[in-house]
């Protein structure tokens, strides 16, 4: 079994719902005040201001898109209100990448094998 759905914490569930939508394509499942859900090419990205468990904000947590044109999707992404942090850059491990923040201070890198 893998994993299917990864669950973040934000304080503005709407507007991270739309950000994520809108800069990388990935369909909206749910858009309820304190519940989004978006289906990011199979994984299911959950959006949450609050847990019926304890938690803190998510810190180190780096989601990866893989596309087919780093550069046109990282001006995609900045485009619809994403910061870009880093990149185009060609990494270490492979990858040309570019680092994209968003509300809740999600982290996208949208990365090709080189």
């Amino acid at each position: 079994m893998g994993v299917t759905a990864i669950d973040l914490q934000v304080d503005d569930v709407a507007a991270a719902t739309r950000l994520l939508s809108r800069a990388y394509g990935w369909r909206v499942l749910s858009d309820e005040e304190n519940f989004g859900e978006l289906d990011a090419d199979g994984v299911r990205i959950m959006l949450s201001r609050d847990a019926m468990v304890p938690w803190g904000k998510a810190d180190g947590v780096i989601l990866h898109q893989y596309v087919d044109d780093v550069a046109a999707a990282a001006k995609a992404a900045a485009d619809a209100g994403a910061e870009l942090l880093a990149g185009p850059l060609r990494t270490d491990w492979g990858t040309e990448a570019a680092y994209l923040k968003g509300p809740g201070g999600i982290i996208v890198d949208v990365c090709r094998d080189v």
